[in-house]
């Protein structure tokens, strides 16, 4: 009798959890910075939207922390991660919207790149975890 193949992990998955982790210890870095009084809370909206930054430490420690277990659970192949993270990655467009409208009034041209830049890689993830192999890789560990 043959044995199980187990389909491999489709490449994108290590980029996207490259992204998250990326982002998580950034934000746990960036707490502590906060906590030390080294950096003013402004700094922090590059990593946090929607005035979220403005919270204080704590919102970069749960960010910090979100971000980290959805890495490590999307690694694991859970398929409750990939659902959270396209969830999440859209919630981080439409916060990025206001911000990108006020940057192309003002004409703030570093301001532009940035949101767009977060803006494109958010859909770039929303648009690979939805893919049919995708999808596929998650649902095989549930069977």
């Amino acid at each position: 009798m043959p044995a199980k193949s187990r389909p491999s992990r489709p490449s994108g998955i290590l980029a996207v959890c490259g992204l998250l982790g990326l982002a998580g210890v950034s934000a746990l870095a960036f707490a502590l910075l906060l906590l030390r009084g080294t950096v003013p809370l402004s700094y922090g909206s590059v990593l946090l939207q929607g005035g979220l930054e403005q919270s204080g430490p704590i919102a970069f420690l749960i960010y910090g922390a979100v971000t980290l277990a959805l890495a490590a659970a999307l690694w694991m192949r859970r398929g409750w991660a990939r659902r959270l993270t396209i969830l999440l990655a859209g919630i981080g467009v439409a916060l990025a919207v206001p911000a990108i409208s006020s940057a192309v009034v003002d004409g703030r041209l570093s301001s532009i790149l940035r949101e767009g830049l977060q803006i494109i890689v958010r859909v770039a993830v929303i648009f690979y975890l939805t893919q049919a192999p995708v999808r596929e890789w998650f649902a095989a560990r549930q069977a």
